[in-house]
């Protein structure tokens, strides 16, 4: 973990110029930039937050102070212009004030510790932001060179997927993978639904798992049916904070219901196309108790990656530094290049072919968007 970390700090720590290459990866664009919506949108994009700020947490005169840690209130859902904090054993209804309210998406997160101040009226007021030490985020879809804030402060995101209702997605699971590492969190990997699947065959169903059980990343198959995988769930986030991430459909909000049946959130179902229904619409703390929060998030079809480039790229696929290291050329993409020990050990399955055929897919990705 601290190693993830240290690689996250020092890439967000370079200061990246916002042009076709800073959003090299990210899939959602704003497609009428030069139309009066698209003025507008450029206009609020120049008071948003940049990612550095995201990450460090520094926010001028909104930034708290780590001696107020202590007396913090943790934010459990962000509407507009105001949030809700649990502070003090209670929950509270917050006002923002204009500089957190005008971007908020990209400035105040759920699992944010904020210090708070009481307004005229008597109201209560988040007053200022304390620094965060991960968060998860991902492109803004109006504007790509824009991050726009899932959670704060988590421990472990756990990425839930399915095999049947709706399909796995390896390549959804690698995005995750470094959206993850790169804010600083633990991930893990919950197979939902996993009582849909006969027993004699999930092996053969498991298989797209297989690039992932190498990385240090748990993968955990659970059905809120029978039971199964559930205590296994709940001793991964014990004491901890963590976010339920994934596809929509994959049954996030059931997990949770299934872990503390107090919850009580709303499910859905799937389309008719197979699809899943977005039955959680944004970001959600619930306190499970023991010092246990879980984040339940809106369901993601598609992720970009923001600010990525080839270079960078690089360090959020571990299982290929230490070949890299032998590569006969220093700055080796691991792409063309000839004495390429990456290449060498994806032959050899020491390096699993899937896992180095979504790099390159993603090095593409980002070539084609940088030209």
């Amino acid at each position: 973990m601290k190693l993830r970390r240290g690689a996250g700090k020092a890439h967000h720590g370079s200061k990246r110029k916002t042009g076709a290459r800073g959003g090299a990866a990210a899939l959602e664009e704003f497609e009428d930039a030069g139309s009066p919506v698209g003025a507008r949108l450029r206009r609020r994009a120049e008071s948003s937050a940049t990612f550095d700020e995201l990450l460090d947490g520094d926010f001028g005169d909104l930034t708290a102070s780590e001696s107020e840690r202590d007396g913090a209130a943790i934010v459990i859902n962000v509407s507009s212009g105001r949030c809700r904090v649990f502070h003090d054993g209670v929950e509270k209804d917050c006002l923002l004030p204009p500089q957190i309210a005008t971007r908020q998406k990209s400035m105040l997160a759920v699992g944010d510790r904020v210090a708070l101040e009481t307004a005229d009226g008597g109201n209560w007021r988040v007053r200022a932001i304390l620094p965060r030490h991960s968060v998860l985020a991902r492109p803004d879809p109006l504007n790509p060179h824009l991050q726009r804030l899932i959670a704060a402060n988590i421990d472990v995101v756990i990425n839930v997927v399915s095999l049947k209702t709706p399909p796995l997605r390896p390549r959804l699971i690698d995005r995750f993978l470094i959206a993850i590492f790169r804010g600083g969190a633990q991930p893990a990997i919950c197979v939902n639904k996993i009582d849909l699947v006969p027993p004699e065959d999930r092996e053969r169903e498991l298989a797209p798992l297989l690039p992932f059980a190498g990385l240090d990343v748990p993968i955990i198959g659970c059905s809120t049916r029978s039971g199964e995988g559930l205590d296994a769930l709940g001793e991964l986030l014990r004491g901890k904070t963590g976010a339920l991430v994934g596809h929509s459909g994959v049954g996030k909000s059931s997990i949770l219901n299934a872990l503390d049946e107090r919850l009580q959130i709303a499910t859905g179902g799937l389309h008719k196309r197979g699809t899943g229904r977005h039955t959680t619409t944004s970001s959600t703390l619930h306190d499970l108790g023991g010092g246990t929060f879980v984040i339940d998030t809106p369901g993601i079809r598609e992720l970009g990656l923001w600010n990525l480039d080839r270079d960078t790229l690089r360090e959020y696929f571990p299982e290929m530094q230490a070949a890299a290291e032998l590569c006969r050329f220093n700055d080796c993409t691991h792409l063309h290049e000839p004495d390429c020990e990456v290449k060498a050990r994806v032959a050899t399955r020491s390096i699993h072919p899937a896992r180095y055929d979504a790099y390159v897919r993603l090095s593409e990705e980002m070539g084609e968007t940088a030209r």
